[in-house]
């Protein structure tokens, strides 16, 4: 059984959040987890008005209420919950290393986000130590295709299995893109689609009740992935190579396309594959 963490907060993304998780949870026969940190900005903790006694008890409330409408949907889910006097960024970033999948509200970025990627979903998309998802609030997509981005050049075994796990316990059906230039010639287009065919054989092997389709995108890449499939259910990317800091992910196609898309997307490392 698999732990699906949920971070738990006041806003409209974070019930979406749990929502989606619950969901997953549910037909996966996994545990999940609501994660909520209530200690405030340092500005407002150092007020004399702030009560940590009754900011505590809030918390605690907040959460079995998210509990609490979670059972209404799904009776048998088993749900356990952490609150802890930490912000955010800090608790999740401990929890993710124990939990398999952690899941986020997509709070759509303010200018000062777009250049700073200063929102806890980038944040934690960066740093985490499970894999990623964050759900956008809104009509999503439950019976579309998984899709996974993957580079012919570099694929991320770890993330091509994490997609191909989701699609098995949805209703099988996967999407792989792989973006290409704009100028390659039609041999060249030929061979890229050859090798990424090649490379997807074992995870037909493993996954034979998964419907498996390959398209290859061209244009802009973050744009590309983030519009090839509208009615994507998930679309699985790998953060950067370039390690776990802020700097790489805020220059990566995975940034943009965390931004752009519509869908709940899944972040997932490079590293665990080494790990």
């Amino acid at each position: 059984m698999s732990t699906i963490a949920v971070g738990v907060d006041a806003s409209i993304e974070s019930e979406a959040a749990a929502r989606w998780a619950a969901a997953v949870a549910d037909r996966g026969g996994h545990r999940v987890v609501l994660v909520h940190g209530y200690a405030p900005p340092m500005m407002i903790a150092t007020l004399a008005e702030y009560d940590v006694d009754s900011a505590r008890a809030a918390a605690h409330d907040r959460v079995a209420a998210v509990a609490d409408a979670l059972h209404v949907d799904h009776p048998s889910l088993d749900i356990t919950t952490i609150v802890e006097h930490l912000t955010a960024i800090p608790l999740l970033t401990n929890v993710s290393e124990h939990a398999d999948v952690l899941v986020l509200g997509h709070h759509r970025a303010g200018w000062f986000e777009r250049l700073t990627a200063g929102s806890i979903s980038s944040a934690l998309s960066a740093r985490s130590r499970c894999p990623v998802v964050t759900v956008p609030y809104g009509n999503l997509v439950e019976h579309g295709p998984v899709v996974a981005a993957v580079d012919v050049e570099a694929p991320s075994e770890h993330a091509i299995t994490a997609a191909f796990d989701r699609a098995r316990d949805a209703d099988g059906r996967i999407t792989i893109l792989c973006a290409i230039p704009d100028d390659l010639a039609a041999d060249e287009i030929a061979e890229v689609y050859r090798r990424a065919d090649a490379l997807l054989d074992t995870w037909r092997e493993l996954y034979p009740d998964c419907t498996v389709t390959l398209q290859l995108v061209n244009g802009n890449p973050h744009r590309a992935l983030a519009e090839a499939v509208p009615q994507a259910a998930l679309l699985v990317i790998t953060r950067p190579r370039g390690g776990a800091g802020m700097t790489a992910w805020t220059t990566s196609v995975a940034r943009a396309v965390h931004h752009s898309a519509r869908c709940p997307i899944a972040i997932v490392d490079h590293a665990a594959e080494s790990a």
